[in-house]
């Protein structure tokens, strides 16, 4: 199959979608560390052993939140997977396997 204009248009369509969706997931996280007041250019490691039970409990929910988050995305990302041959093993017609 040619690679076709369609195809480059369909393209450019997702990748402006996924650019739209990393700007509101930077703007949320800006806003989220202000509200937290640490600063807006992350990065730096966190130091659990400082954190209360409590909060390093919550730390932990949301960082296994956002795996999860992250792997249903990344199977949303993934192709389909298509055959793109004949079956394995099927033969030519009139033809026998010995």
């Amino acid at each position: 199959m040619a690679y076709t204009e369609q195809d480059m248009q369909k393209q450019m369509e997702q990748f402006a979608a996924l650019r739209d969706e990393f700007s509101r997931l930077e703007a949320q996280e800006k806003a989220l560390r202000r509200q937290a007041g640490l600063p807006e250019e992350g990065g730096e490691k966190m130091d659990m052993s400082k954190l209360s039970p409590e909060e390093r409990r919550h730390v932990e929910e949301a960082m296994a939140e956002a795996g999860r988050a992250g792997e249903a995305r990344a199977a949303q990302s993934r192709p389909a997977r298509t055959a793109s041959g004949p079956l394995p093993g099927a033969g030519r017609r009139g033809v026998v396997r010995l």
